[in-house]
């Protein structure tokens, strides 16, 4: 993705979502470096790359996770 779509080189992405690629989740290691905890963020393609703070780390995001049930859809 960093490659082929121009992705920021700040981390590592996890996974993408439903938009088809169009954004993607990531590790975020530009705060902490490499020997840190990274916090996790969702980065827009679309919207020129931008950034959208999530959970301060990993554990702390996917404790926030919950079902789709939740949501109206």
């Amino acid at each position: 993705m960093m490659e082929e779509w121009g992705y920021p080189a700040i981390g590592v992405y996890i996974c993408d979502c439903p938009s088809a690629g169009h954004d993607m989740i990531l590790l975020d290691y530009s705060k902490c470096g490499k020997a840190g905890e990274p916090e996790v963020v969702h980065i827009d393609q679309e919207s020129k790359f931008k950034k959208t703070f999530l959970a301060k780390n990993f554990e702390t995001f996917i404790r926030g996770l919950v079902s789709e049930d939740h949501f109206d859809v």
